[in-house]
């Protein structure tokens, strides 16, 4: 299919780029900040078959080789899912249960995920986000999943948009910070512009950690234009990460360890 008609084909599709800026900045009881920039997707579920068909770069789960591949399996696959979800229902499904378990109701309409695919067949995320979506068009909540390193655990946090509660932390990530800490959330609602803000207390401010982005239509040139600015965020996550925890380690921050 011509890409001139590929391209016309997305402007209905409601899944897109966001680009930005993350930053993170502690203030105790070391100081120490960095910012770097950074694409995430933006993903209707039900879309993700048409995406496939459409994006020359993009495959979803194994049925075609591509520089960017979102597998099923590489998310919320934790000890209180049966098994991994094998189509977008069935992950959507998965997304649901979680948040309605979290919420103690049931809840319901269409799932947007926010965050990280594969690059060249390697996958690193440590934190995805998924949007819920009523009926009246409106987004209700927000799940954070969380992934730790190297332990590969994960965990997630629900946020009530309309309400955005503190939350209490229950699971170990950085070993830069203490367990007994508190969450606070500040979530913009998915439009044109997005951010996140997550603010970690323990009596004062610890941690900070936002993203700052904006929204891009998804089409093949400007995930080309993308990706060239940009190769791999699998990769550029993972070596920052370390890199960040080398020169806290020099620093002297402490440590805590996992339980």
């Amino acid at each position: 299919m011509p890409t001139f008609w590929g391209e016309s084909i997305m402007q209905s599709f409601e899944s897109a780029l966001y680009k930005g800026i993350v930053f993170h900045q502690r203030t105790h009881p070391k100081k120490h900040k960095f910012s770097y920039n950074l694409f995430l997707w933006w993903i209707k579920l039900e879309e993700l078959p048409q995406l496939e068909n459409t994006l020359t770069l993009f495959g979803v789960n194994t049925k075609k080789r591509a520089w960017l591949r979102f597998k099923f399996s590489d998310y919320m696959n934790t000890k209180n899912v049966e098994h991994s979800a094998t189509t977008h229902e069935e992950l959507e499904n998965h997304v649901l249960k979680t948040m309605s378990n979290l919420a103690k109701e049931t809840l319901t309409g269409s799932i947007f995920f926010l965050g990280q695919t594969r690059t060249l067949g390697k996958y690193f995320s440590p934190v995805n986000f998924w949007f819920l979506r009523d009926e009246n068009n409106n987004f209700t909540h927000m799940l954070a999943e969380v992934s730790n390193t190297p332990w590969n655990e994960r965990h997630h946090y629900l946020v009530d948009l309309k309400l955005q509660e503190n939350t209490t932390k229950s699971f170990h990530v950085s070993p830069f910070n203490p367990m007994d800490m508190i969450y606070k959330w500040n979530v913009q609602t998915p439009c044109d512009y997005m951010r996140l803000q997550l603010s970690c207390y323990k009596d004062i401010k610890h941690f900070e950690a936002a993203i700052d982005m904006k929204k891009e239509t998804l089409n093949n040139s400007a995930l080309k234009k993308t990706l060239f600015s940009i190769p791999s965020m699998t990769i550029k996550t993972v070596v920052g990460i370390y890199w960040q925890a080398l020169k806290l380690f020099i620093k002297r921050v402490p440590i805590y360890t996992h339980t």
